[in-house]
């Protein structure tokens, strides 16, 4: 973690009511650090009910970008529960751990990747061609386009996360590479069942993924439940007798 200077950044700081944020300033044009910067908290409705179900699990939540979800996860968990995060876009990175460390978040585990169905590298665009920085619509592209992406390292969330960890929630924002993730979790998901909630902007998109959670983890009888704050919601009814 890059030493955290507060008088270099106090500037772009902002604050909520669960703890203390950095913003870049190649970030602050996006809607996060907008709403970071009025004091509010971002997709609070899903945050809340996250805090709900996570019981005494784990919370897998990514990709982490400035940090934004990891204060609220952190002070959600029980003694002993843990939040793992990754964020593969390194400016981002280094913003999520400065939110780390000022908050004091001895409960959560930040890795820099991107995670997937197979262990790669592979080109991740985090800037457009205009250079302006892309924020959280960073994502895995299929060609390296010269001055617009990095190589990041891939890899499956069965193999960042110990299997003898219990994961109550599994959290997805991966701008499109959600599915290749869940096959990268399949052990996870098999073992803990754990409520998951992806990006979605669309309910057709949503009914696809609960088709292919029945093929991937069969016996967790997997139901979209609806969708909020563009997520989509996913409840595992044979964890809960249905």
């Amino acid at each position: 973690m890059k030493d955290l200077l507060l008088q270099d950044v106090a500037h772009d700081c902002a604050v909520n009511r669960f703890g203390f944020y950095c913003v870049p300033e190649a970030f602050q044009h996006t809607e996060v650090a907008k709403k970071l910067r009025r004091g509010e908290v971002n997709e609070p409705r899903t945050l809340e009910l996250i805090s709900r179900m996570v019981g005494e699990g784990d919370v897998i939540s990514g990709g982490s970008f400035i940090g934004d979800f990891l204060p609220p996860l952190s002070s959600f968990l029980v003694p002993g529960a843990r939040v793992h995060s990754f964020e593969p876009n390194p400016d981002a990175f280094d913003a999520a751990s400065q939110v780390i460390a000022l908050n004091a978040l001895l409960n959560v585990d930040l890795h820099p990747v991107a995670v997937g169905k197979e262990e790669a590298v592979l080109p991740f665009q985090n800037m457009r061609r205009s250079g302006k920085a892309m924020g959280g619509l960073s994502k895995i592209v299929e060609e390296h386009i010269e001055g617009q992406t990095v190589e990041v390292p891939v890899t499956r969330l069965d193999d960042l996360i110990d299997a003898g960890r219990k994961i109550s929630v599994l959290q997805l924002d991966i701008e499109g590479q959600e599915w290749p993730a869940l096959q990268g979790a399949q052990g996870i998901i098999t073992r803990n069942m754990p409520m998951i909630v992806v990006e979605s902007l669309e309910t057709t998109e949503a009914r696809v993924d609960e088709d292919k959670l029945a093929e991937l983890a069969p016996d967790a009888g997997y139901k979209f439940m609806g969708k909020m704050e563009r997520n989509s919601f996913f409840l595992p009814l044979a964890a809960r007798g249905l």
